[in-house]
């Protein structure tokens, strides 16, 4: 099949996004329009010359690199009309190309200020959510963040904020507030000391998750599975532990894999040495995200693209874009329903799947 099949059959292929940040998914065009309108000063005043600055290159040299983006677009996203729109656009992209679901992540403590709450901040996302949905049909669900450089007074806020969201209970037609994330420099921030928050959140019935093995080494990934999370953020670094991939392969934790994210943030050297094809031989379930689609100018479209150059065959892609339902933060009958109509519209396609 040639290149232009394989993205029509791609960008037709019901999906689902479970590691999507808000704050990195801003179009590079409400970058600047909000600059402009909450006069918050930027690298440029016109696209052509903004979009470099906010969108990361194939030059970015770390994931630390990666991360300092954020810090130029956080100014525009403490005022929760702006977040709402964000949110908005965010579901009115994922529906261009068929995601289905998208669970959408953020760390509110970024976003809140003196007059924003972090309440105020989860409020303004679910409202454009809501929105998207009713005009763009796509579902969703929120994720908060606890962010690593933080303190345990923000930390604290942030987790508070997440429980008074919380809905166990949730529902497709309704967006909600779903589970719990660590995100930020791993590195410098290991995951067992924030151990506190995941075993409350155990306690408190929460779905979690958790970036680990982004950066070199495993100490991460045996914390995040010393606490049961439930899904691990990018776990790049699991073939490093042959005793720690087979355990994640027999509890069956999915990996949460971002192929561009992981190259831009240099946790691999180039595209043919990332291990996804080597997780999914071993038996490791994996999802394909888009992590930073504004950040990274990219869509889930292009992942699933890159997913079959790496060697995975298209009939492999729409396996993995059906399992992804599985392990989505929703109660079971809502999974169930969702994969239904996953399952319908796969079968349609199969006769044309190419290979």
């Amino acid at each position: 099949m040639s290149a232009e099949a394989l993205d029509a059959f791609f960008r037709r292929l019901p999906k689902t996004d479970i590691h999507c940040h808000l704050d990195g998914s801003l179009r590079p065009a409400t970058v600047l329009e909000l600059a402009r309108r909450y006069k918050v000063k930027m690298p440029a005043d016109n696209l052509e010359d903004l979009t470099p600055h906010v969108q990361v290159a194939a030059t970015c040299r770390s994931l630390k690199e990666f991360l300092d983006v954020f810090y130029l677009l956080y100014p525009l996203l403490r005022y929760a009309e702006a977040i709402e729109r964000i949110a908005y656009e965010l579901i009115e992209d994922c529906a261009a190309e068929n995601i289905r679901h998208v669970e959408v992540r953020l760390a509110p403590e970024l976003q809140a200020t003196e007059k924003l709450s972090s309440d105020q901040v989860i409020s303004a996302v679910l409202k454009g959510l809501k929105k998207g949905l009713e005009d763009f049909g796509t579902t969703s669900s929120v994720i908060i963040c606890l962010f690593r450089a933080h303190g345990p007074k923000e930390n604290r806020r942030a987790f508070s904020s997440l429980r008074k969201f919380f809905k166990a209970d949730s529902i497709l037609e309704e967006p909600a507030v779903v589970g719990l994330d660590l995100a930020g420099d791993e590195a410098k921030y290991p995951t067992i000391e924030f151990s506190s928050f995941y075993e409350e959140a155990k306690k408190l019935g929460l779905y979690t998750t958790c970036h680990a093995g982004e950066t070199v080494g495993t100490a991460n990934l045996t914390a995040a599975l010393e606490l049961s999370v439930m899904r691990i953020g990018h776990g790049i670094h699991l073939m490093e532990d042959p005793k720690l991939l087979a355990e994640v392969v027999r509890r069956r934790v999915p990996l949460e894999i971002g192929l561009t994210s992981n190259m831009r943030t240099k946790s691999i050297p180039e595209s043919q040495t990332h291990p996804a094809r080597a997780f999914h031989r071993a038996g490791v379930a994996i999802t394909l995200n888009t992590d930073d689609r504004g950040i990274l100018g990219i869509d889930l479209t292009h992942e699933y693209a890159f997913a079959h150059k790496l060697g995975f065959t298209a009939d492999e892609l729409a396996a993995i874009s059906l399992g992804s339902v599985d392990h989505l933060f929703m109660p079971s009958a809502q999974r169930a329903k969702l994969r239904r109509r996953f399952e319908a519209e796969i079968s349609d396609m199969s006769a044309k799947s190419p290979k």
